[in-house]
């Protein structure tokens, strides 16, 4: 059995580089019924790819390339239950990772009462985590002004997801879920909405629900910050266990560039939307995802992730994912990402701020960040 250290350096180094999938091998897994597809295709989070466990059951998540240039890590040949990943530069093992099955209800069959698939409503994020874009549009993309690393509305263009999703349609999609044993909390995102609300109005409907019909499921929301801290009670009341509010990067300069739309909310406002939410929603329960890659300071940044956890927030480091075909984003190193998976691990314990604590969403899956591994390493 690895033991937690190992794991830690290897799944950094796996959300640093990804795999490289051989077409032939794609097609190899595909006559035995696993579905195994390139990179990255929309979505409105920095990542997008395939979950895998280690022999210890630890989750990653993976980006899969066709381009051997991007990662020295390739997927190889079956063995057991798990597949073999090998190092292409030294030929030798490098780990073994067991992929997560898709749930039965990616089928075509499974369709919510008004006829939509059901796959377009939800999707299982790891391997028990629910998870949906509850507004398939944003503000930011409207006006020119989308975060770079962002693939929200591509989703709609593909047609792999709706628009809006209904509370019946949510219901629904969970039941069959839970059956399947891939529904134990529950993640719940948007594109930013016009208005003071955020969207949050939105969220609050869906929210009361959803936990009318499970009263004990975990949900995770996340929402930009808001100027009427009354929105923040509303989403814990409607039924909001944990939230997350995404800076998604902390130095102002790479922000303005990275992130134009939501650089206009000042960093200030940020912290006083953390304070007031670690107040409404408890410890351990706020975070904000922090991006690597774009160039920044790693010192600099260290400093800067002890003041938001000093204010309580987890910091979900990830590196950024490029998207296929449309944006290349730069790759984060895994060494510099490990340095600063210890030191934010480090100072969460000398803090007091637990992640494993957390009840839902992001940081309770844990398959796009190292972050949890760190926190057992060190």
């Amino acid at each position: 059995m690895l033991d937690i250290n190992k794991v830690f350096l290897q799944k950094a180094e796996l959300l640093c580089k990804g795999l490289y999938l051989d077409e032939e091998l794609r097609e190899f897994y595909k006559n035995q019924g696993i579905n195994i597809d390139f990179g990255r295709r929309g979505g409105a989070g920095p990542l997008g790819g395939r979950y895998f466990t280690f022999e210890n059951g630890t989750l990653v998540n993976v980006a899969l390339w066709d381009n051997k240039e991007k990662t020295n890590l390739v997927l190889g040949q079956r063995d057991g239950e798990f597949l073999k990943i090998v190092d292409d530069k030294t030929k030798m093992l490098f780990t073994k990772l067991k992929l997560v099955d898709e749930p039965q209800y990616y089928s075509p069959d499974y369709l919510t009462s008004d006829g939509t698939p059901m796959k377009k409503i939800a999707l299982v994020h790891g391997v028990d985590c629910l998870a949906s874009t509850i507004y398939q549009k944003c503000k930011y993309w409207a006006c020119g002004e989308a975060c770079a690393f962002c693939a929200i509305e591509l989703s709609l263009t593909q047609d792999s997801t709706i628009l809006e999703k209904t509370p019946q349609q949510m219901v629904e999609v969970i039941k069959v879920a839970k059956k399947e044993g891939r529904c134990n909390h529950m993640t719940l995102t948007s594109g930013t909405e016009e208005g003071n609300d955020k969207g949050a109005e939105r969220y609050i409907e869906l929210l009361k629900e959803i936990k009318k019909n499970f009263p004990n499921l975990p949900l995770h929301v996340q929402i930009e910050p808001l100027e009427d801290f009354e929105y923040l009670y509303k989403l814990k009341n409607a039924g909001a266990d944990t939230i997350g509010i995404h800076i998604e990067i902390l130095n102002e300069e790479i922000r303005k560039r990275i992130t134009p739309g939501k650089y206009h909310i000042s960093y200030s406002t940020f912290e006083e939307n953390w304070q007031k939410a670690v107040e409404i929603f408890g410890k351990n329960q706020v975070e904000t995802f922090i991006l690597t890659g774009f160039g920044e300071s790693y010192k600099k940044l260290i400093l800067d992730l002890e003041r938001v956890i000093s204010l309580g927030v987890i910091p979900f480091i990830t590196p950024a994912r490029s998207i296929p075909s449309l944006k290349d984003l730069p790759p984060t190193k895994p060494a510099d990402l490990i340095k600063l998976y210890i030191e934010a691990a480090k100072i969460m314990k000398n803090l007091g701020v637990n992640p494993l604590k957390n009840k839902a969403g992001c940081v309770k899956c844990g398959g796009c960040s190292a972050i949890n591994e760190a926190y057992l390493a060190v």
